[in-house]
């Protein structure tokens, strides 16, 4: 027998889902349990409305940042330009100020013989570090072996 299910119908995903704005996938998580007792994780929800076919995956940049990032590290500054340089590698279209941003952040890691390294188990998760560490051949600015600073 299958486990029972605690995801909504996709009638009531779509229903919260015109709110404005609509909730995050926690807060649908939250209601869930506030509504059923019953607990369900952010990504069950993420998986029950793809299911459903109301979202579609986003872009993964897997050359780029190729670390599974923690929820809490996600959106960190390396990150955002990790993704970024990305979406650039595909020929993805760029607003003005994410060029700026990219082109200025990628001149100070150059200028200051940088790369990024990622930690999960560190608060910060984003570490600067020198170039002399890069473990690829790539032209991509970090290192695709994580750290281990918090000793775990």
């Amino acid at each position: 027998m299958a486990p029972p299910k605690y995801t909504p119908d996709k009638t009531t995903f779509e229903r919260w889902l015109a709110e404005d704005p609509p909730p995050t996938h926690q807060q649908m998580a939250d209601r869930v349990f506030d509504q059923t007792g019953h607990r369900v994780t952010r990504a069950a929800i993420s998986v029950a409305l793809m299911s459903y076919g109301l979202t579609t995956p986003k872009h993964r940049y897997e050359d780029t940042l190729p670390w599974r990032v923690a929820v809490e590290h996600g959106r960190a500054y390396p990150a955002r330009c990790l993704r970024l340089l990305g979406k650039r590698r595909r020929n993805l279209p760029l607003t003005p100020q994410e060029e700026t941003l990219l082109n200025n952040w990628l001149a100070d890691l150059d200028r200051d013989e940088l790369i990024v390294a990622y930690d999960p188990g560190d608060d910060q998760g984003f570490h600067y570090i020198s170039k002399t560490y890069k473990d690829h051949d790539e032209d991509i600015p970090i290192r695709r072996k994580t750290l281990n600073l918090s000793g775990t």
